[in-house]
């Protein structure tokens, strides 16, 4: 007699092949039956033709603080994620020396926009490890709700070697081997991959370029090269805009590894641009070699205030922005028809700028684009405003767009939000990156960016938007894009499909009503920070290793009966050492 049936259930299993109804059986941890019948379990639960899918599996998330103060790393296992694959774009927090954590959290704080009140109260002044052996001992030791896998990161390697100067300048080969040294050891600790970032909108403290994007090609390969010596895990490499494909494939020789790179999305390179990537990537994929391209299934959308206009983070002419101690100098700033005779000189086109939002070849149509699609997410005092598009309040007042952002900024104090969809939004692009085989579903940021968007919810969205409602894949597709298709770029074993003997990572859901709902602003942060969270829509129960998940919003309770795996070596050591 076994644990648990899930009975009368349409099963998609997460390989891609065709739906059935019948039932799930398991025991322990495992799944120990998938099929029609009905054998004798202790506990029999009909979830009444609902979906019984793999827990999903989100390669892209940011959890690597709070993953120490909230082992339900809200709000993805809402949205049925049974996996998280922590570190993305080499942005961890370890290893890291006592006397460089300000700088990692200050990293986190510019380029993950992470609340630094936040994570200084979530986090305390005793971190409990120095080494990313001793960090994922301390997740073990702590618990967590569901599995997680982390990759190591060059941003926290790099500052652990060389301090402040890996921000200033090229490593020595000395510093560079000390490097190789702390990548393969994180990998035989556990590490499911070696993660970095060369994007130039990347920033990190004092407004200085992440400590990655100054690493020499001597370095990037050396590194590369620890990968291969420690005989596991792949890479993954963030370059934000333009495919760098002699870049990729130098790391994939060096490695002998996959490569996964960030980011795929329609519209960064102008109009169409994606098939030419596709293409190259296609071309590379049948010679031989494994490298794919990490897409997005939602709108890169930014919330943003002119207190910390972080869409504007990389622009030369928000030097004074960044420099600025105060609110009453930035209201100043603000104020002045110099700065704002720059201003929009680049929100129309002419300026120099190049970074993610504004500027750089073929770009026009997507600026314009996005700019007539921004819209006040909040106006304190003026509520009429809410939702309101800015460029139809503009012509009301007939001014410039530029002068009515700054305007209403101002007539707020500074407090006033704009939603802005940066890229990814435009629908018939987005639809044929996603469904392109080669693609890798991710992005989904968990755990940054919190107060400005939230695309953690990008797995029910799929099923909701682009299953149900657009009819762009069947739903077995969709199923196999969040499950065993990541679990497999990533080499993570045993999970991402119902199988005999796969892990009991399980999400139910009813297809016809799966989504994600509009976002909210909460704060229930530590220190009170503030984040958008979206809820579930549709997702009836999500089970880790064969025990089901509370709902959102319950209280953890004991942490000992969290059931979620670290996930070393890619899961072939997943059970915990708790």
């Amino acid at each position: 007699m076994i644990d648990l049936l899930l009975t009368n259930g349409l099963v998609v299993d997460g390989t891609g092949r065709p739906r059935f109804f019948g039932a799930v059986g398991i025991e322990g941890e495992k799944i120990v039956y998938v099929g029609s019948s009905t054998p004798a379990a202790k506990k029999v639960v009909d979830v009444q033709g609902k979906v019984i899918a793999p827990g999903f599996v989100d390669i892209h998330t940011h959890y690597d603080a709070q993953i120490l103060w909230d082992p339900m790393l809200t709000i993805s296992p809402w949205h049925g994620v049974t996996t998280a694959v922590m570190g993305s774009c080499g942005f961890g927090i370890a290893p890291t020396k006592p006397e460089g954590r300000n700088n990692i959290l200050r990293t986190l704080e510019r380029v993950e926009a992470m609340s630094l009140s936040a994570l200084h109260a979530g986090l305390g002044q005793d971190w409990g490890f120095e080494s990313f052996a001793e960090y994922l001992s301390l997740i073990e030791a702590r618990g967590t709700a569901i599995n997680v896998g982390v990759m190591i990161g060059h941003t926290p390697v790099r500052l652990y070697v060389m301090g402040n100067d890996a921000v200033e300048r090229e490593a020595t080969p000395a510093e560079v081997e000390e490097m190789a040294q702390l990548v393969r050891q994180g990998l035989e600790a556990g590490a499911l991959a070696f993660a970095t970032s060369v994007s130039t909108v990347h920033y990190g403290f004092d407004g200085r370029p992440v400590p990655s994007r100054l690493a020499s090609k001597a370095e990037m390969i050396r590194l590369a090269q620890a990968v291969k010596e420690a005989g596991t895990g792949i890479i993954h490499y963030n370059v934000a805009r333009n495919a760098e494909f002699d870049d990729y494939l130098a790391v994939q020789k060096a490695s002998g590894t996959t490569v996964c790179w960030t980011a795929l999305l329609a519209g960064q390179l102008g109009r169409g641009k994606h098939r030419e990537v596709l293409a190259r990537n296609r071309a590379l994929i049948e010679q031989g070699y494994p490298i794919y391209p990490q897409v997005a299934c939602r709108p890169i959308v930014s919330e943003f205030r002119f207190d910390s206009p972080v869409i504007f983070d990389t622009w030369k002419i928000f030097g004074p922005v960044r420099a600025a101690q105060s609110l009453d100098e930035l209201k100043t700033i603000y104020a002045d028809e110099a700065f704002r005779a720059s201003f929009r000189q680049e929100l129309t086109g002419h300026g120099r700028n190049d970074d993610f939002f504004s500027g750089g070849a073929g770009e026009g149509e997507m600026r314009r684009a996005s700019l007539q699609l921004t819209e006040i997410s909040y106006m304190p005092g003026n509520e009429s405003l809410v939702n309101k598009k800015v460029c139809d309040v503009a012509a009301e007042r007939n001014v410039a767009f530029a002068d009515c952002l700054l305007d209403l900024a101002l007539d707020s104090n500074l407090q006033a939000r704009f939603r802005t969809p940066l890229v990814n939004f435009q629908e018939d692009e987005v639809e044929e990156i996603i469904t392109d085989p080669i693609a890798v579903l991710g992005l989904g940021d968990g755990g940054a960016h919190l107060s400005q968007l939230c695309d953690a919810c990008y797995a029910t969205h799929l099923l909701g938007y682009w299953v149900r409602e657009k009819g762009a894949m069947t739903l077995e597709r969709g199923v196999q894009m969040l499950t065993s298709h990541p679990a497999e770029i990533f080499k993570i074993h045993h999970r991402g499909k119902i199988e005999q003997g796969y892990f009991a990572d399980l999400v139910v859901f009813d297809p016809d009503t799966v989504g994600a709902s509009p976002l909210s602003r909460v704060n229930d942060l530590p220190a009170g920070a503030d984040r958008l969270i979206s809820h579930p829509l549709g997702i009836d129960s999500v089970y880790v290793n064969g025990t089901k998940l509370p709902p959102p919003g319950a209280e953890v309770g004991d942490r000992a009966n969290l059931t979620g795996h670290v996930l070393r070596w890619g899961g072939k050591q997943s059970v915990s050492l708790r």
